[in-house]
């Protein structure tokens, strides 16, 4: 590369690298809040998909159900499934909002919470794939905390919408039509770009002091190449 040349780099690019880190880490609360402040999502989604997902991540159950509905209608369209995934995601939120009330300072909501998570239940007794499943939901109501359960114990409401977004996302792909410029609106960050990024700027930057030490007949100890000048990524 010449002095004259130059890297153009995108802003768009650097925060969507970022985003794909946070996705990657389930650090998704500082994923969402990145994305509302910047106004950039990582994927290439259409608008109707960038409208269910905005639903999904609000929590606006009813709406995401009601959208969905022209597709209820077509064979190939696994609605029992759908309706589970969401119905479950609206059961479990519905739980942990429970588990964060105190029956002495909101007995009224405590008891309005309640009944919302008991009604997500009956509704999603007919969804559930087997038996056993449904079994093990009616479980989580007898439980102090949602997080008490092993299957539940790192559970959080944004990376569970997340999660249920990207398999609603999966079901409805084929049925939901991409916009035809879509692939030229830019790219997704994938395979942990921005880690892969910074350890090849780490180790060219090691590189060159590498270079240099053999240049000027300095003595390199093994392991201070990539341990020094707080080069390491830990």
């Amino acid at each position: 590369m010449t002095a004259e040349e130059t890297i153009n780099v995108k802003e768009v690019e650097i925060i969507k690298a970022i985003l794909d880190f946070l996705h990657s880490r389930k650090l998704h609360i500082s994923m969402l809040a990145l994305e509302k402040e910047s106004g950039v999502i990582n994927g290439l989604y259409s608008d109707d998909m960038l409208f269910l997902r905005q639903l999904v991540l609000d929590g606006q159950w009813d709406e995401v159900l009601q959208f969905i509905q022209p597709l209820e209608g077509m064979d190939k369209f696994d609605k029992k499934r759908f309706r589970y995934i969401i119905l479950k995601q609206k059961f479990l939120e519905a739980l942990c909002v429970n588990n964060a009330m105190s029956a002495e300072d909101e007995p009224q909501h405590l008891e309005f919470t309640m009944q919302e998570a008991v009604k997500c239940l009956h509704a999603l007794e007919e969804f559930c794939p087997t038996k056993d499943d449904y079994s093990k939901l009616c479980l989580l109501l007898t439980l102090p905390r949602l997080t008490n359960h092993a299957e539940f114990k790192e559970w959080n409401p944004s990376t569970a919408r997340v999660q249920c977004f990207e398999e609603a996302c999966n079901m409805v792909a084929d049925f939901i039509p991409a916009d035809r410029k879509l692939s030229e609106a830019g790219f997704k960050a994938s395979k942990d770009r921005l880690f892969q990024l910074l350890l090849k700027g780490v180790l060219y930057e090691c590189c060159v002091e590498f270079c240099q030490s053999k240049a000027t007949g300095e003595e390199i100890m093994e392991g201070e190449v990539l341990v020094g000048g707080g080069h390491a990524l830990r």
